[in-house]
This record gives C-alpha cells, sequence and structure tokens, in this order.
C-alpha cells in the first residue's frame, strides 16, 4: 500500500476515476437489464426532469451522439416520452416514463458500499468505511456540477 503522504499524480488518480467507473458500470449491469449509460440517462431525467439531449450530455458527461442513441433505445422500449420542446419546437425534450420512474429512483438508491469493498478486498473494515466516507465527502464537495469540456470516458 502507498503511504498516505505520498502525492498522487494525475496519471493515478486517471486511473482510480476508471477502476470506479468499472466497478460501478459492473454493479450497474448486474442489477438491471439495462445498461450503465442507459440507467445514467434516466436517472438524469428523474433528477432533472424533462431535457434535451444536449443538456442531458452536458449533465452525464457523455458524447451527444452517445445519449442521442440511448434516448432513442429507451424511446423504443417506451422508458422515455420524446416531444417537442415549448421553447423551440424544432428541439426534441425526452421525459422518463411515468413507469420507468420506479427503475431509475432504484438505481438511484442503490448503496455503493458493497461494490466498493469488493474492489477493497485487502483493506481492514474500519479502513474500507473510512475510505467510502472520504468517497462520499469528495463527492458532496464536487457538488451536482457537470463534468468539463472534456466529458469524461463513456461507459
Amino acid at each position: 500500500m502507498v503511504p498516505p503522504t505520498s502525492p498522487m499524480n494525475l496519471a493515478e488518480l486517471h486511473q482510480l476515476g476508471r477502476r470506479l467507473t468499472a466497478a460501478a458500470a459492473s454493479a450497474m449491469k448486474d442489477a438491471s437489464d439495462l445498461g450503465p449509460t442507459e440507467l445514467l440517462v434516466l436517472e438524469c431525467l428523474y433528477t432533472a426532469g424533462p431535457q434535451p439531449v444536449g443538456a442531458i450530455a452536458q449533465r452525464t458527461g457523455f458524447a451527444q451522439s452517445r445519449v442521442s442513441t440511448v434516448i432513442a433505445a429507451l424511446h423504443q422500449r417506451r422508458l422515455v416520452e420524446l416531444a417537442a420542446d415549448p421553447a423551440d419546437r424544432r428541439r426534441t425534450v425526452a421525459k422518463i416514463a411515468e413507469h420507468a420512474r420506479a427503475q431509475a429512483r432504484e438505481a438511484r438508491s442503490r448503496d455503493a458500499g458493497p461494490t466498493l469493498r469488493q474492489i477493497l478486498p485487502s483493506l481492514p473494515e474500519a479502513e474500507a468505511d473510512a475510505v467510502i466516507a472520504a468517497l462520499r465527502t469528495l463527492n458532496s464537495a464536487l457538488g451536482e456540477a457537470a463534468p468539463g469540456p472534456s466529458g469524461g470516458p463513456d461507459l
């Protein structure tokens, strides 16, 4: 284990993000017949309400083309409803279907603790608890801000 006083370099930070993303994606696949990107788009619509594809892309950090593909698939499965944007009739707004709200609510409320503990098997329970608490604090400190212009890896 690396001593806590060693600085973390940017490559390590990037790798940490990829490992956490992979763990979350794997847990999401196990919990639903929807893929992680689909679940995250539904969760975005659940929490933020009806939005155009561009806004969903901005909030989730996924490429707009990826969000368009996911919205089309969710619409085909009747999990998302589409309508013209009242402010700009040329734009389409996606809205989570009422019967899909429970699925999004469950995805949002699922505890990440067991998933994090699986990727931290060598840590004693107290240290794993501290890491999970630190990640929760980090997430809160970062807030709900959308990713920067570079977005992030597309799931």
